[in-house]
């Protein structure tokens, strides 16, 4: 299987756009789950509840975006294969605590919940 690279993840909420981010993870979500029947297990169709979690780059001379106001919005991954998935619907759920290195950047994770992903 080809090792897939990513060129961009772009979180756009209202006309602001945030790309400072340094790695990215798409969560698994469930299709369908398994019913106990009688003498069988059965399967039903679940409602996908999508889930991406970002880890953000604080910027060393600028304020840190205020991930608290995000409701409603995009975000956007960009393969350097041309396919791109994108989240809409994009709510934070989860600011995580500061991750310091001392050498290179400081970064935090943000866990985010989205009502549709689109490939």
């Amino acid at each position: 299987m080809a090792e897939e690279y990513i060129s961009q993840v772009l979180l756009e909420i209202d006309g602001k756009s945030v790309t400072d981010f340094q790695t990215v993870e798409e969560k698994e979500y469930d299709v369908y789950k398994t019913v106990n029947l009688m003498n069988t297990t059965g399967h039903i169709k679940t409602k996908e509840r999508y889930g991406v979690n970002l880890d953000y780059v604080i910027p060393k001379d600028a304020a840190e975006f205020d991930f608290a106001s995000v409701r409603g919005g995009t975000i956007t991954i960009d393969k350097q294969n041309g396919k791109r998935v994108k989240y809409t619907g994009v709510y934070v759920l989860k600011i995580g605590a500061a991750k310091y290195d001392g050498e290179k950047e400081t970064v935090r994770t943000i866990e985010f919940s989205a009502k549709n992903r689109k490939e």
